[in-house]
């Protein structure tokens, strides 16, 4: 059997108390986990991008004069959603691959 160097985190995230930020009430099916991660990564990229905008707004209208938090949101926005892009990716990937399959 080939292995991912992925599972074993994948593991952890769709195991029962694996999950992070949720709101301690968790499902004992792992589709309700996996829902969860997915709605997690894609509330943590709109966020991040709030935040980086809130950021971007205070540093123009002269409130703050913290530049560099300001590319450090930036950069956390861009990373966050680099990951929700290739997560989505991977889920449409799975869901073609398995159109794909003969039964």
């Amino acid at each position: 059997m080939i292995t991912n160097p992925l599972t074993p985190n994948l593991i952890h995230l769709l195991s029962k108390g694996g999950t992070r930020g949720t709101t301690g009430r968790q499902s004992d099916n792992i589709e309700g986990n996996f829902a969860n991660v997915l709605r997690d990564t894609f509330r943590d990229a709109s966020d991040m991008d709030r935040a980086d905008k809130m950021s971007a707004l205070e540093l123009l209208s002269g409130t703050s004069d913290d530049f560099s938090g300001l590319l450090i949101d930036v950069q956390k926005a861009e990373l966050s959603l680099n990951l929700a892009l290739q997560i989505r990716n991977k889920v449409i990937d799975a869901y073609n691959e398995v159109m794909r399959m003969s039964v």
